[in-house]
């Protein structure tokens, strides 16, 4: 083994000589034994058959040269390698019968069969046997891997496994039954119906998941079959990142949660989707943060006239419309990218903003949305979270927007943490204010969306568990009990856009957030598919533990959607809208007075009270606003 990996460490033209050198050698010797063969029938001369196998020996690299064959590396020899070395076999054959016939006037039939089956098998059993000798001498401590997939997207993982050698790959598994059986590439296809059967077989540590065009549904079925066999599983990434070159079908993640969680989204209602986007301007305040950017890359996708991006960030608002300006060149959307530093908390910018580039629609995406951090801060998050929608909603009525749309959140149903107590009392000022412009007769349609957790979103439970786990534990659950509903970033902002388009003024959309989903399990399933197993009393000797931290302040078990009133349809099947007790336009202006006096005061007494006479139902599970001073 010393000598190979010595031959494997050589550089590659070094080895391409040698191959030419045991190519002719192998050529010459061909001749020679095919001469022997045939030697009583052959009326070649001594000295014609050395002339020949000196032609052969010189023609050998030339042809297989042309043929392609040194521009292969033998370790990751593939079938496509091995048609070129028949093909350049059989031009040296009929090479070497017409050089026979021209010496002697005979056609050699048999010498030129002998000559090329002899040359073919010393051509390909010593590059087939070097290539096996080759894995298995640097796979053999690798783990055994298996690709879930036999289809195009499986082969190519296949080649690409083998050229990086991190697995040995044994088998294919494949719901497809007209594979099941057959070889593809010398690997076996066996059948998905028993996936432990072939795991066990082949004792392998990691299923390679090679199914991108397979829909959430169909992953999430696979997924949970492969879940109990403590198998770490990778995946391929999705069709549509492969086809729009974000992604390559080499580049293996973990599992998404989408896999684990998702449903197959509902396509979007033309009409609806284009409706408050298509040639208008749209500003999306919040643009670098996690649902303001899908909105901002939702809304280029139906190409309004001009999409301007608000943000504090300096540094998301440079991330974002870098993004959008090389998505736009590249999709050729003419649409005009203007990114805007600024906070929604100054009324007169945003009022500017909007009159200038003459503003048809806003999607209200910023917010301090992070419970511990908003319980810490609480004025700094009633500020942004509350006076900043009240500036930005009243400046959209200024420059006379046609749809002005506020993101809000689960959290804001009977809230038991500052945060929710902000985006409910957003809420009621939206509803305030679409309340008083049906008075008037204003141009702006206010409405509010509110859904829960979306996956993949900045400070996400996903991200913090799997940063655990590779860390070796424990991964940290605040509650065995709690649960949460999950939906996509992509589908919440389509929905997000199509509620908009559906407003009248003053409806609280509430989005289908399908089944809730309890983190503990949540977390049980990452550990199993990282190939790990949960350590519990019934499992003392398992990799990872999962501790139960405790409810943070302000935190819920479970969240909801409604806080009085019936869901009633819309045109679309995941989203409902009720319509919930507000305030008045001129009792809202009173008590926000008082709320901004508080502010300015930094009066957290004061402040509390505020919140438990308005109609937000807030419900502390701390003294937290009672502690003056905290982190302020």
């Amino acid at each position: 083994m010393s000598f190979l990996k010595k031959l494997m460490a050589l550089d590659r033209r070094s080895k391409q000589i040698l191959q030419i050198g045991y190519d002719s050698s192998a050529s010459m010797l061909a001749f020679g034994c095919s001469y022997v063969l045939n030697l009583q029938e052959s009326e070649l001369t001594f000295s014609g058959a050395v002339l020949m196998a000196v032609v052969a020996f010189v023609a050998a690299p030339a042809v297989y040269g042309a043929a392609g064959v040194y521009r292969a590396i033998v370790r990751f020899m593939t079938g496509s390698l091995s048609v070129r070395v028949l093909l350049a076999s059989l031009v040296m054959a009929f090479g070497l019968m017409a050089a026979f016939f021209l010496l002697t006037g005979y056609v050699a039939w048999r010498f030129g069969i002998d000559y090329g089956l002899i040359l073919l098998l010393g051509m390909l059993v010593p590059r087939v046997f070097l290539r096996w000798l080759a894995e298995e001498s640097v796979l053999t401590n690798k783990p055994v891997g298996l690709i879930y997939g036999a289809g195009a997207a499986g082969r190519q993982l296949l080649n690409s496994v083998r050229s990086s050698g991190d697995l040995r790959i044994f088998a294919f598994i494949d719901d497809d039954v007209s594979v099941v059986g057959s070889s593809i590439m010398g690997i076996p296809v066996h059948s998905a119906n028993d996936p432990k059967k072939v795991t066990d077989k082949y004792r392998a540590t990691t299923v390679l998941l090679a199914i991108p065009s397979a829909g959430l549904e169909r992953r999430k079925r696979i997924v949970e079959r492969l879940e109990g066999l403590s198998l770490r599983v990778m995946s391929v990434p999705g069709l549509a990142d492969i086809l729009s070159g974000k992604a390559a079908i080499s580049e293996l993640r973990a599992v998404e949660i989408e896999d684990l969680l998702g449903r197959e989204p509902v396509k979007p209602i033309p009409e609806l989707i284009g409706r408050d986007l298509s040639g208008k301007v749209v500003l999306v305040t919040g643009a670098g943060g996690s649902i303001g950017s899908e909105l901002c890359r939702q809304a280029l996708l139906q190409r309004p006239a001009k999409l301007v991006l608000f943000e504090v960030s300096e540094f998301a608002l440079y991330s974002i419309e870098n993004e959008l300006r090389e998505f736009a060149e590249m999709q050729l959307i003419s649409a005009t990218v203007v990114a805007v530093l600024g906070t929604v908390q100054d009324r007169r910018r945003m009022t500017a903003v909007m009159t200038v580039h003459r503003v048809d629609t806003v999607y209200h995406a910023a917010a301090y949305k992070h419970v511990p951090l908003v319980e810490q801060n609480p004025t700094q998050a009633i500020a942004n979270n509350v006076m900043g929608t009240w500036r930005t909603a009243k400046a959209a009525a200024a420059a006379n927007v046609q749809s002005f749309t506020l993101i809000s959140s689960d959290k804001a149903v009977r809230p038991t943490n500052v945060m929710g107590a902000s985006k409910r009392l957003a809420e009621l000022g939206i509803q305030a204010l679409a309340s008083q412009a049906k008075i008037d007769g204003a141009v702006t349609r206010f409405s509010m969306v509110r859904f829960g957790n979306v996956l993949g979103s900045s400070g996400s439970v996903v991200p913090r568990f799997r940063h655990q786990i590779k860390m070796g534990g424990p991964v940290t659950v605040t509650h065995p009990e709690i649960i949460r509903y999950f939906m996509t970033i992509p589908e919440a902002a389509q929905l997000v856009i199509q509620a908009g388009a559906m407003a009248d003024g003053g409806e609280v959309f509430v989005l289908d957030m399908g089944d809730p989903v309890k983190i503990a399990n949540l977390a049980t399933r990452l550990v199993r598919l990282s190939g790990l197993t949960v350590k519990s009393i019934d499992n003392p000797n398992g990799d990872i533990e999962i501790v139960y931290s405790g409810l943070r302040p302000g935190e819920k078990l479970f969240e909801e959607l409604l806080v009085s009133g019936a869901e009633l349809e819309t045109p679309h099947e995941r989203i409902c809208r009720t319509i919930e007790p507000f305030l008045e336009y001129d009792e809202w202006t009173v008590l926000l007075e008082q709320l901004q006096e508080s502010i300015d005061n930094d009066d957290l007494k004061t402040l509390r009270e505020f919140i438990l006479n308005a109609p937000v139902y807030w419900v502390p599970d701390c003294d937290r606003l009672n502690d003056v001073g905290v982190n302020q």
